[in-house]
């Protein structure tokens, strides 16, 4: 199966195995899965995926309680490989996939519907800094959500205190290969993003990578 491919399982291995523990150490099984899992809402959930769909299919216990996963990405043959993986981890809800950039609006369909709205390991692939990228994806992505919903995501972080020699180096690297756009990505600037855009917010670092979490959009007159 596509979704389970030899090539797919090596990245996995290697970018949220390794490198999330040893680099940016921030484990994957031990912080950022039960993160994940933590905020899934009841209801309907928005996964902004990125590249593999890893995180839903590896929660898909806690997403059976949603009658509605949507997965959100410009990329069909991403849409398509969440979607199988999801599919055979054994979800059986509806799953809808929004084709658009994250900094796209919200189709008028999907406005309030979401319980909770996941970004992992997106922000950071990103061309652009903090504060103006984050908030151009954020403010899309907060009309999807209930009036009790919540935003959360990790990602990492670029040049800072919070990197070691080895982090800085193999951050380095990824930026100069064109596979993350986050060299000026501070925490602080995440968290200013978010408290622009929402009422309540909450940013944590864990090795190189922020954790962040945002309920109650701002009302914009």
């Amino acid at each position: 199966m596509y979704s389970n491919s030899p090539l797919l399982r090596l990245y996995e291995f290697l970018c949220l195995g390794i490198l999330n523990f040893w680099v940016w150490r921030c484990p994957t099984g031990s912080v950022l899965l039960p993160f994940f899992r933590k905020h899934i809402g009841e209801g309907a959930h928005l996964d902004v995926v990125a590249s593999t769909g890893y995180f839903a299919a590896k929660s898909v216990h806690q997403l059976s309680k949603c009658k509605n996963v949507a997965l959100l990405n410009r990329s069909e043959e991403t849409l398509d490989t969440a979607e199988a993986r999801l599919r055979a981890a054994g979800y059986r809800g509806t799953i809808d996939k929004v084709h658009q950039s994250v900094f796209d609006p919200l189709p008028t369909s999907l406005r309030g519907k979401f319980n909770s709205i996941s970004l992992f390991y997106v922000l950071h692939a990103l061309y652009g800094s903090f504060p103006p990228k984050a908030s151009a994806a954020f403010a899309g992505l907060a009309h999807g959500l209930a009036p009790d919903g919540v935003l959360y995501g990790a990602t990492i972080l670029g040049y800072g205190p919070s990197h070691t020699r080895l982090s800085r180096a193999l951050l380095w690297l990824h930026i100069r290969r064109g596979w993350f756009g986050n060299s000026d990505d501070t925490a602080e600037n995440l968290e200013k993003a978010l408290r622009g855009l929402f009422e309540e917010v909450e940013v944590r670092v864990v090795g190189a990578v922020a954790l962040f979490e945002a309920r109650r959009p701002i009302q914009k007159e």
